[in-house]
């Protein structure tokens, strides 16, 4: 199996308040499978001011050979706190051995850290410029991870797939492509069928989707908008909708797919294959699940080398909308976290997936390392804020400002870049646990 890549893209970030005058930091560090981007966010004066700072690059590694004859199948434990506490032990099905010991795949060498450097941006304007209060947060950016694509396959037409809401679909024609979801923007994406999408839901925001047509303003999606751009097949999940959307595409004789949503590793490959074979490229789906288990397997057996094994509370928060949840079991940052060597405290102390924040639960659970996603850090005003929530002030990741921001779209998208995105988390944790 050969592997091709798309190029890295640096995206620039832009944010403009007419009356602050701050300046951002992002400090990043090299995974290997990434460009290394010190990015700055700049705020001022009412005028739009695009910055981005290039301090070094790695190349994406293509994978010419891929042996996943080393995989097996094991049940996971039965005792989920203990399950938990074993870090990236407690595995998902498929990417475990019968042993207790990691994947016996060739091992990786260790990538070399490039060390961002922290830079203050000033801009002259009205005022005396401040640093920025996330100045010591440390940043996942999706920029910082190029997608995959595999080698491309002629497509093989008609196809009939059963989705996840168990309707029969057909496709004769994968033309005009629409898709109602970031994660599977993605996997379109890295099938090597960019050049036939033409319409994407708003949570869709694959910086190489930014010119693509949006056929929502939110979650929920317009049929007429869909029918509008004359699509030949639309692909979304379970949680499309709302119902009486998908009802008029159908009744309009447009094939709908319905992929799984995914919220574990295990289940990554079953929403692969299912689009690959709609879209009627079921060997470019093989070769990229294989890919993205090898970049797992080999984020695994990196994560192996670190010994400490932090406490971290995974928080959704939307302080604009007055939302603020704590993650646990079944957030899908639970597994995240155990891959990279962490234990979840939601999950640990037997919480669902996502639970109303407390004050009481937050000091109860004690984190380290607080995990939220960029767009809620920015949505409570930063780090500060974010710190200044009932109970956080109290925990000992507040006390050390341990706080990592992952963009939103990388967080939960269990795709193609999800191998990278545990090498990376897992190096931050370690420094966290290096630095206190």
């Amino acid at each position: 199996m050969v592997v091709e890549t798309i190029g890295a893209t640096v995206v620039d970030t832009t944010v403009v308040d007419a009356t602050a005058v701050d300046a951002l930091v992002v400090a990043t560090l090299g995974s290997g499978a990434a460009p290394v981007v010190l990015a700055a966010t700049v705020v001022g004066n009412a005028t739009e001011v695009d910055t981005t700072l290039v301090i070094g690059t790695t190349s994406f590694v293509d994978v010419t050979s891929v042996d996943c004859g080393a995989v097996a199948t094991v049940p996971q434990p039965d005792n989920a706190k203990a399950a938990i506490t074993v870090g990236n032990q407690r595995l998902s099905v498929r990417l475990r051995c019968a042993s207790t010991r990691l994947i016996p795949l060739d091992p990786m060498s260790r990538r070399m850290l490039l060390v961002g450097v922290a830079v203050m941006f000033l801009v002259a304007g009205c005022g005396q410029a401040a640093p920025s209060s996330d100045s010591d947060a440390r940043f996942i950016l999706s920029q910082d991870f190029p997608l995959p694509t595999v080698k491309p396959e002629e497509a093989v037409l008609p196809t009939s797939v059963t989705g996840a809401d168990g309707v029969v679909v057909q496709v004769t024609d994968t033309s005009r492509i629409i898709v109602l979801n970031e994660a599977i923007a993605e996997i379109v994406v890295s099938l090597g069928l960019q050049n036939l999408i033409i319409g994407r839901d708003a949570t869709t925001t694959l910086a190489a989707l930014a010119e693509i047509t949006e056929v929502s303003s939110g979650h929920d999606i317009s049929a007429e908008s869909i029918l509008s751009l004359r699509p030949t097949v639309v692909i979304g999940d379970t949680r499309t909708g709302p119902p009486e959307a998908i009802q008029q595409l159908r009744g309009a004789g447009v094939p709908v797919l319905l992929a799984p949503e995914v919220w574990s590793l295990s289940a990554l490959p079953q929403r692969v294959l299912m689009i690959a074979q709609a879209l009627g490229v079921p060997r470019a789906g093989q070769d990229l699940v294989a890919f993205s288990e090898k970049a797992v397997a080999d984020a695994l057996q990196d994560v192996a080398s670190y010994a400490a094994v932090p406490r971290v509370a995974f928080l959704y928060v939307r302080g604009t909308a007055s939302v603020y949840l704590l993650g646990g079991s079944g957030s899908g940052a639970d597994e995240l976290l155990a891959a990279a060597g962490a234990i979840d405290v939601g999950a640990y102390n037997g919480l669902s997936s996502f639970t109303p924040l407390t004050a009481e639960a937050i000091v109860q659970a004690n984190p380290d390392v607080l995990l939220v996603m960029t767009r809620g850090l920015d949505s409570v005003g930063g780090i500060d804020g974010l710190l200044g929530l009932p109970g956080i002030s109290s925990t000992r990741a507040a006390k050390s400002r341990a706080v990592i921001a992952v963009d939103d779209d990388l967080l939960l998208s269990f795709g193609p870049r999800t191998g990278a995105l545990i090498s990376r988390l897992a190096e931050l944790l370690d420094m966290y646990s290096s630095d206190t």
